[in-house]
């Protein structure tokens, strides 16, 4: 099928089933840039590849199965293309254009996105770079890994006596990439409102950043830094362990406390217990309070130490299998560390059908990952292979899909946030889901966060606290993650506190939900009774597994999703066990899967009138990140483990060692340039000419020359020598770093705010900035049950008579 300059794909009619089938987008990136275009064409936009004489670069960049990258076909699967000479007259009838600064022949950049956008005011343009088009590092050079240290999440990542590291698996750009279709969705969400298009800027430093929540605020908070252990957090003299070994490989256990996690370490220490591995006394203590216990109990460090050794010797006998097994009987927060092959064989995924077999005209049958979410109005065609390499031929131009014209205003004003007057009920807690509603709430939407009263959101119970005072409103992570919303203390357990929870339905646009499946069911209060008060409500459930399934009763934390999808597998050293990532990994990624895909059922709203339920599975949207080690295994049958900082394609390749305590500079050479520049600064230009197979098989002799060279510097002298030349390189950075970094203080990223109790605090700003419509943080989250009065009167209209029943039927905080 060919491509025409204007309007839609030729006998692409507007279906319920491709949510974005008007929506047209020239994708000019490489490799950096790609994982955008992917989600929206996922999601069933037309996204057309704009491609350099030759082809776009990526389509040659390891692994390669048949000469062809399994990286270029994971993330262009779906798309035809066309040359770069062709992009002005495409563009003129365009949504959206995405960059990433790849040059062409001469170094010349391909794009000027300022013209695009004066020839069609209605065009998004969004560009796609290590830190952002602005500031003291826009032109740094930069790698996969130098971003990871940039970032903050390579400091908090691996064994404390060894040089931290990132995922052997890429992340930086998949991170980037999902921020930039985020950003992309929000800006034509303004547009809406102005008929005008604008300016997308997203810098992979600052969407990576948000794998470190909450590590990057603590310092700022005035919170000590985390360290970096194997498979768990270092805080202070405290080790908190999740990787324990088995019989055939590991499993991650969240080994934590408080009122909501402390529940199933009791039952952990009970099966320690029949297996005689503990005493009483150990089991019977109060899991609940024991991390309060931590840092005024001196018994309360050798009683965790004697924990984690028994569990290392229960774990140690026992295969991932038996293991998960009885977790799930007992219902512990227990997963099995799986390879790729483990991943691609799960039952899990295989009874939700996940999996999409694609025909590739080079290799066949191609097993690889599904949809991004399940959609109850249907799902958004398969994606097919990525297209020739000859430019499809010009079809005559339908007709313009209808827009706002530029400068015509729609009743909420040129300039409103792009998500105004948006209403939406926010039934999440702790990462995933809060993440997801902050960004809703600080692009316009009106969220009202519920929490039980009894039961508030796990989050309030750590993440650094503000002032030394470890309360529920002290919060850090929590301050942070809900910022703009309102909240409301309703308790879901009384029969009164749900029949305001189905008011607050018929009221919202949106409802999203992370209690484990079947919960809202028996209240009630599932999609089906809801969309009985609300036909036109879009409802996401979002739980680690999905709400079918035999695992869909699995309840965990990002940290077990990260393990089952293979994150931990890929993390580490390859003598040791597996190091993370940090925290609850796929907590990190899912916003950037579930606000697009809340955007596509407005969108599937305003065609067709009616509501969604999304049923979003994180695990099954953390797979997207790994496509390329799916497909190395799917495709090559290569079932990919940890390296630690090595690249199966690039030397050097590290994170050396620098003067001072625990300093580190991570260096990339992504090719013979690099390598020259660096040979020369090293001392040895007689070593510059060797090739990329020559510098993999001499990578110990290297990395050793780099460490000696480094060992004798402070980070940012060295740090300045190699960028000078050209050479990727970034000092590994921890929270205290990060609120001193001149790049993102040159773009305001941490924000002081008004807060309830402490008067302010710090928060991250939006990682995604448009040029029209920007986001700016108001307040940070509120107090447990601070606007229970205002939602009750001022948006559900509730009288005092209904007010105080409500009371006292024990309903409200």
């Amino acid at each position: 099928m060919g491509v025409a300059p204007g309007g839609r794909r030729p006998g692409c009619p507007v279906s319920v089933r491709a949510v974005f089938s008007d929506v047209r987008v020239l994708d000019c990136s490489d490799h950096r840039g790609h994982f955008a275009g992917y989600l929206l064409a996922a999601l069933g936009a037309e996204v057309i590849d704009v491609e350099p004489p030759g082809g776009c670069p990526s389509r040659r960049r390891p692994p390669l199965a048949g000469g062809l990258s399994l990286e270029w076909w994971a993330y262009r699967r779906g798309r035809r293309r066309i040359g770069i000479a062709e992009l002005p007259s495409f563009a003129v009838t365009a949504d959206v254009v995405i960059d990433s600064g790849a040059p062409l022949e001469g170094g010349a950049r391909p794009v000027d996105l300022a013209a695009l956008r004066e020839a069609n005011p209605a065009l998004v343009t969004v560009s796609i770079s290590a830190f952002g088009s602005t500031g003291p590092k826009a032109s740094w050079p930069a790698s996969d890994l130098t971003i990871a240290a940039a970032a903050g999440t390579m400091a908090i990542t691996g064994d404390e006596d060894r040089p931290p590291v990132r995922c052997s698996a890429p992340q930086a750009w998949l991170h980037a990439g999902g921020e930039a279709a985020c950003g992309a969705l929000l800006a034509l969400e303004a547009r809406r409102h102005s008929g005008l298009g604008q300016h997308v800027d997203i810098s992979a430093q600052l969407a990576l950043m948000q794998a470190a929540i909450p590590a990057g605020l603590l310092v700022p908070n005035g919170n000590p830094a985390v360290g970096r252990i194997a498979g768990g957090i270092a805080q202070g003299p405290f080790r908190l362990q999740f990787v324990y070994p088995a019989v055939d490989g590991h499993v991650s256990i969240t080994l934590l406390f408080g009122s909501t996690i402390g529940r199933y370490t009791a039952r952990l220490m009970r099966w320690l217990y029949e297996e005689g591995l503990i005493d009483a006394t150990l089991r019977d203590l109060d899991w609940i309070e024991f991390g309060n216990a931590l840092f005024v109990d001196p018994a309360a460090p050798a009683q965790l130490e004697a924990a984690k050794a028994a569990i290392a010797s229960l774990t140690g006998t026992r295969t991932k299998a038996e293991l998960f097994a009885e977790a799930q009987r007992r219902r512990l927060l227990l997963a099995p560390v799986a390879t790729p092959a483990e991943l691609v064989g799960s039952p899990q995924l295989a009874a939700r059908r996940y999996w999409q077999d694609v025909q590739d005209p080079h290799w066949g049958l191609v097993r690889a990952p599904g949809p991004l979410a399940q959609f109850s109005s249907g799902q958004p065609p398969t994606l097919g292979p990525p297209s020739a390499d000859a430019p499809p031929r010009r079809d005559p131009a339908p007709p313009v899909p209808d827009r706002p014209p530029a400068g015509v205003a729609a009743p909420a004003g040129p300039d409103a946030a792009p998500l105004h007057g948006l209403r939406v009920v926010d039934l999440t807690w702790v990462y995933a889901g809060p993440l997801t509603t902050r960004v809703l709430a600080e692009f316009g939407a009106t969220v009202v966060k519920v929490e039980g009263p009894n039961r508030p959101d796990a989050a309030r119970g750590g993440g650094g606290f503000l002032n030394a005072t470890m309360d529920l409103e002290s919060s850090v992570q929590f301050g942070s993650f809900n910022v703009d919303k309102l909240g409301l203390a309703l308790d879901l357990t009384t029969q009164a506190g749900r029949a305001v929870l189905v008011d607050l339905a018929r009221w919202a646009d949106v409802l999203i939900e992370s209690f484990t499946p079947g919960v809202m069911a028996e209240w009630g209060l599932a999609w089906e009774q809801l969309r009985a008060v609300n036909p036109a409500l879009i409802m996401v459930s979002t739980s680690l597994m999905g709400q079918s399934g035999p695992l869909a009763s699995f309840a965990g934390f990002g940290n077990l999703a990260g393990a089952v999808t293979g994150f931990y597998e890929l993390t580490g050293w390859p003598d040791r066990s597996p190091a993370g990532p940090f925290l609850a990994y796929t907590d990190y990624l899912a916003p950037r899967l579930t606000v697009p895909a809340i955007l596509a059922a407005l969108d599937h709203r305003r065609r067709t009138g009616e509501g969604n339920h999304v049923d979003f599975a994180q695990a099954e949207g953390a797979i997207h990140f790994l496509a390329p080690t799916v497909l190395d295994h799917t495709v090559n049958g290569f079932d990919q483990s940890r390296l630690g900082n090595a690249d199966r394609y690039l030397a050097p390749h590290g994170a050396y060692p620098c003067a001072g305590e625990d300093r580190w500079l991570a260096v990339a050479c992504e090719h013979d340039g690099h390598w020259r520049a660096l040979a020369g600064v090293l001392g040895r230009p007689d070593l510059a000419g060797l090739g990329p197979q020559q510098r993999l098989a001499r990578r110990d002799e290297l990395d050793g020359l780099v460490s000696a060279w480094t060992s004798t510097r402070p980070e940012a002298d060295a740090e300045a020598a190699l960028l000078a030349v050209g050479v990727p390189a970034h000092r590994v950075q921890n929270s205290a770093e990060l609120l001193a970094d001149p790049q993102l203080a040159a773009q305001g990223h941490f924000r002081t705010v008004p807060h309830p109790v402490h008067s302010t605090m710090v928060v991250e700003g939006p990682r995604i900035a448009l040029s029209r419509t920007p986001a700016n943080p108001r307040r940070a989250g509120p107090t447990l049950g601070e606007h229970t009065d205002l939602v009750l009167r001022s948006l559900l209209g509730y009288d005092e008579d209904r007010i105080a029943q409500l009371a006292i039927d024990g309903a409200l905080g």
